[in-house]
């Protein structure tokens, strides 16, 4: 059986369309905490407080035996219509115990519906053979960086929003790719906008993530930019970023784009490289442009000026953001002179 999509496992669920069994698993964790929340309302309602104790159950299988959960998923409901039995870590059972998963599979509780989450499960294992043959397993892996904007573009569709492609992806590169973070981003967007989604909104609306705006000061400075980097450690000092905190990301950064400088010198894949250097690949571009700009003798004295402010900060009494101001200007002017 063919595997279904995110979008129509939805479908059927919205439709009433339940199977007596799912198993949900990969590494978008959203995609199936949304997909559980979904199964949870059509046979819960709203309210489901009110049903737990009586047709609803919940298991973590690191402390009960899949084989209780199966037993409980046999039970027939005594209020509803269906009994809700939901188990996570399904991918830490171990093979022999996952046995009385196959026989429930090929004969389930017509009154049940059984799901089972984890993260990553072994495929060529018999169980798991047989939850894809009967169409009970669903694998809902991360996105990549290229369908982060279709994506999104589903889900403002889905809620009814008009956004503009401009502005999608301006969201998908402020916000992404952790999904839980976009739409959460989306929806801040769409109160704020208050009708149809233009860039301006988000660019307004949605503040840089402390990752992004280091990775942005850090390539102000390594282009020489002494103006725009001295800018941005100004809003990221406004936004109450203690300076300490702002040195030790910079430090972490060019320890990145060091590591990037010497991969791409030895011809390594740029998934490869973002792997290794520990960024999503969404975010690569930030460490690869000042490390093809800066030099190994300008990233040894880059160092060398950050660990001065790292003593300077913990030990003087000059003020912090002067110390920093002056870093900055320092680190980006002596680029700027290099170029």
């Amino acid at each position: 059986m063919a595997r279904k999509q995110e979008s129509d496992v939805l479908a059927d669920i919205a439709r009433g369309d339940l199977a007596p069994v799912y198993c949900l698993h990969g590494a978008e964790r959203y995609l199936v905490d949304r997909a559980v929340a979904a199964i949870r309302k059509a046979l819960l309602g709203a309210d489901e407080n009110a049903a737990k104790g009586f047709d609803y159950d919940t298991f973590d299988l690191k402390e009960v035996s899949l084989a209780q959960v199966i037993s409980a998923a046999r039970t027939l409901p005594m209020w509803s219509k269906r009994r809700l039995v939901i188990a996570s870590g399904i991918d830490g059972v171990k093979a022999d115990q996952l046995e009385p998963l196959v026989g429930y599979t090929e004969d389930p509780n017509p009154r049940g519906c059984l799901v089972l989450v984890g993260d990553k499960v072994d495929g060529r294992l018999r169980a798991f053979l047989a939850l894809r043959k009967a169409g009970y397993l669903h694998e809902f892996p991360r996105l990549r960086d290229r369908d982060l904007e279709s994506w999104l573009a589903s889900e403002a569709k889905r809620r009814r929003l008009t956004i503009e492609p401009g502005a999608l992806s301006a969201l998908a590169e402020a916000a992404g790719p952790d999904l839980g973070r976009l739409v959460q981003a989306l929806e801040q967007v769409s109160l704020f906008a208050n009708g149809p989604i233009k860039r301006q909104h988000v660019e307004d609306m949605i503040p840089e993530s402390r990752e992004r705006g280091v990775f942005e000061l850090t390539r102000a400075i390594g282009t020489g930019d002494v103006s725009t980097a001295l800018r941005l450690l100004s809003n990221m000092l406004r936004n109450r970023e203690p300076p300490l905190k702002i040195q030790f990301m910079l430090l972490r950064q060019l320890r990145q784009i060091w590591r990037a400088k010497e991969l791409v010198a030895a011809a390594v894949p740029r998934q490869a490289i973002a792997a290794a250097v520990g960024v999503a690949p969404f975010f690569l571009d930030d460490v690869l442009v000042p490390a093809a700009r800066m030099t190994t003798s300008a990233l040894q004295r880059s160092f060398s000026y950050l660990y001065q402010a790292d003593r300077s900060l913990k030990s003087s009494r000059i003020d912090a953001e002067v110390q920093m101001m002056r870093l900055v200007r320092r680190l980006a002017t002596e680029a700027g002179q290099r170029r």
